[in-house]
């Protein structure tokens, strides 16, 4: 059957007619190929890094040691506040993706602080009741800390020397009552760049973090990212062996009848009056989560309700006399299977695409939501809305990951009626 016979072009035309359908199938598109950038797009690694005139690509090259960028480190550098660095002793510049955290980056939301008209120290948020104002140094690490009470230095004041914080000073509204003899008093007050640590989840627009953290510090967008990438490679291993083993067991179904059909008919109740969620829950109390096994438990589960409907189609289309006449000139039944049945069961393969992809996004975020999906560390919308439901007042969790989940499936259910209206044989 060609692409462009007039029954072909008819049935795309009656899908464009479907507006909702048609434009969701264009924005899913654009997302998955947004997607396939991954790490262009998010991510804590530079696009282009220039420092002391040599070129690096640390987005390809994947990690590089903070020796061989000329620090005092061996594991590699926070970029950000290398790009800070540079920016300031002009050794050289870099490009960040777009959404500068990676997807399973826990983060540290550290905005810059300043002195209002009456010296107290604020943060974004306003007047610090109660925290630590810091420097930083070149590895991103606290360098210098003050306590800070009600805006004012209160508490002490230390340095960090070799990973330990050392107490230098002792600081009362602001004054220095208490030093050590090796600095004057006026050295111990805060000078430079002085930054703040906001605990996690953080509201949205500090730090570089447009939507916020989530309860473990990771940033909104990214894990909505991550998570988003995690759905379309699930879809692209389970869609495949979901159809493979419910195209090929429907067709032959349909297709021999007999005690073959009876058998498999059978078998099938049998295997779908297994409860599904008792099953996961026994399995995951004995292998460890991860996406191969929770897509292949959903595949074992998943495969028998599109071999029942293929069946039924592949019933009626083997009656047919082209079938009956290839089986007179001799043809096998792998050739008659593959040329004549499910050839013209084209409408049910198509139909059900879009609704399989919709029970595969319900059911892994569901199963993340309940704890028996992914684990914590990989990027998932089911776990983040579990983070939603124990935080009610960071309403930067739950907003987003709803207005995805709700969005991505509103648009898959719109494809998938925009085909039945394709394919409505009423309308043909």
């Amino acid at each position: 059957m060609s692409l462009f016979d007039p029954i072909t072009v008819k049935r795309f035309q009656r899908f464009r007619a479907n507006r909702m359908g048609w434009w969701s199938l264009l924005v899913l598109i654009v997302l998955a190929g947004l997607a396939a950038l991954g790490p262009l797009l998010v991510g804590n690694r530079p696009l282009v890094l220039r420092l002391d005139d040599q070129w690096r690509f640390p987005v390809f090259a994947g990690f590089i040691s903070g020796q061989d960028l000329g620090l005092a480190t061996i594991a590699e550098p926070n970029y950000r506040h290398l790009e800070r660095e540079l920016s300031v002793n002009h050794r050289g510049w870099m490009m960040m993706p777009p959404v500068p955290f990676g997807a399973e980056e826990v983060c540290e939301v550290m905005p810059p602080v300043s002195q209002d008209r009456e010296g107290r120290w604020c943060d974004p948020r306003g007047v610090i009741a109660e925290g630590r104002i810091f420097t930083l140094n070149s590895l991103g690490t606290r360098d210098q800390v003050w306590s800070v009470i009600n805006g004012r230095l209160n508490g002490d004041a230390r340095r960090f020397e070799n990973g330990m914080g050392v107490a230098r000073a002792k600081l009362v509204d602001g004054q220095v009552v208490l030093s050590l003899p090796e600095k004057a008093a006026s050295d111990w007050k805060p000078q430079g760049a002085l930054y703040t640590l906001i605990p996690s989840p953080c509201p949205p627009g500090l730090d570089g973090h447009w939507l916020g953290t989530d309860e473990s510090g990771h940033d909104i967008i990214a894990r909505l990212f991550g998570g988003f990438r995690i759905l379309l490679l699930a879809a692209l291993i389970y869609l495949p062996a979901v159809y493979a083993v419910g195209l090929i067991l429907g067709a032959s179904m349909g297709y021999f009848g007999g005690w073959f059909d009876m058998f498999w008919q059978r078998a099938m109740e049998i295997w779908s009056n297994i409860p599904f969620l008792y099953a996961v829950i026994f399995l995951a109390s004995l292998l460890e989560p991860s996406l191969a096994i929770l897509i292949l438990i959903l595949v074992a589960f998943s495969w028998i309700g599109l071999a029942q409907q293929l069946r039924a189609s592949a019933y009626q289309v083997s009656a047919r006399d082209y079938v009956t006449a290839s089986k007179s000139l001799g043809a096998g039944h792998v050739r008659i299977i593959w040329r004549h049945i499910l050839p013209n069961c084209a409408t049910v393969i198509l139909t059900t695409l879009p609704f399989s992809l919709h029970g595969l996004v319900f059911s892994l975020s569901a199963l993340d939501y309940l704890g028996f999906g992914l684990p914590p560390t990989e990027p998932s919308w089911g776990d983040l809305l579990h983070q939603a439901k124990e935080n009610w007042h960071a309403w930067w969790i739950l907003g987003p990951t709803i207005f995805c989940l709700v969005g991505t499936m509103v648009m898959i259910n719109s494809v998938g009626e925009a085909l039945q209206d394709a394919f409505d044989l009423r309308r043909s």
